[in-house]
C-alpha cells in the first residue's frame, strides 16, 4: 500500500514539475515574441480580451487572406476579387457592358489603356492590361472621414488583364477589407460601403459576361 502511495506522490510531483516547465517555456517564448515583434503578442492578447475590430474581421478578412497567402505565396492575391472572362466575350463587349452599368448606377468612370501605351512607347506587342476607374464622390469623402489612408484606394478600380496563359480576367480590390477588416464602420458609412461593393461587383460580373 505504501508503495502505491509513494508512486502516486511521485506522479503528482512529476506532473507539477512538467506543468511548471511548460509554463516557464510558454512565458519565455511569449516574452521573446513580444520583444522580437515589437509588442504584437500583447496587442493580439488585448484584442482577444477587449475587441476593437469588427466581429467578422477574422472570418471575412484575415482567415481567407491567410489561406490565400498560404496557397499562392502572393500577398497581392489576398486583397483582390477576380472574375474570369468568358472566351466568347470580346474586349469591346466587356468595355461596353462596364460603361453602361456604371452609367446606370450613376458612377463616374474613366480608363487607362496601359498595354496600348507601352506598345506605342516600345513598338512591342504587350498582353492586355487596362485599368478602369470608378468613383462615387460622396462615398469617397465619407471613406476618408473614416481613414485618410483609404484615399490611396480611391477611385475604385477594375483591371482587365490577360494572364500569361492568355486567359482574361477582371480584377478588383476586395472591399471586405474596408468593411470588416478594422474597427466597425458607422451605420451610414457601412451602408454606403455595402452599396459601393454591390455596384463594383455588378460592373465586374457584367463585364465578364458582356451583359448589361
Amino acid at each position: 500500500m505504501s508503495s502505491i502511495i509513494n508512486f502516486t506522490k511521485w506522479m503528482i510531483i512529476t506532473l507539477v514539475a512538467v506543468s511548471a516547465t511548460i509554463g516557464a517555456i510558454t512565458i519565455y517564448y511569449g516574452a521573446s515574441l513580444q520583444v522580437k515583434y515589437d509588442g504584437v503578442t500583447g496587442k493580439v492578447i488585448s484584442e482577444i480580451l477587449s475587441p476593437t475590430l469588427h466581429p467578422d474581421a477574422m472570418k471575412k478578412v484575415y482567415m481567407p487572406m491567410a489561406n490565400t497567402l498560404l496557397d499562392t505565396g502572393d500577398m497581392a492575391m489576398t486583397t483582390i476579387v477576380r472574375v474570369p472572362i468568358a472566351d466568347n466575350v470580346s474586349t469591346a463587349d466587356i468595355e461596353e457592358a462596364m460603361i453602361t452599368i456604371a452609367f446606370d448606377e450613376s458612377v463616374g468612370a474613366g480608363g487607362m489603356p496601359i498595354s496600348e501605351i507601352v506598345e506605342s512607347q516600345t513598338g512591342e506587342k504587350q498582353r492586355l492590361l487596362k485599368i478602369f476607374r470608378y468613383c462615387s464622390p460622396i462615398t469617397a469623402m465619407a471613406i476618408i472621414e473614416y481613414s485618410d489612408a483609404f484615399s490611396t484606394y480611391l477611385p475604385c478600380r477594375i483591371a482587365l488583364i490577360e494572364d500569361k496563359s492568355g486567359k482574361r480576367w477582371l480584377y478588383t480590390l476586395n472591399m471586405d477589407v474596408l468593411i470588416y477588416g478594422g474597427r466597425p464602420l458607422s451605420k451610414e458609412l457601412y451602408e454606403q460601403a455595402i452599396e459601393l461593393k454591390r455596384v463594383m461587383i455588378a460592373i465586374q460580373k457584367g463585364g465578364a459576361k458582356g451583359e448589361f
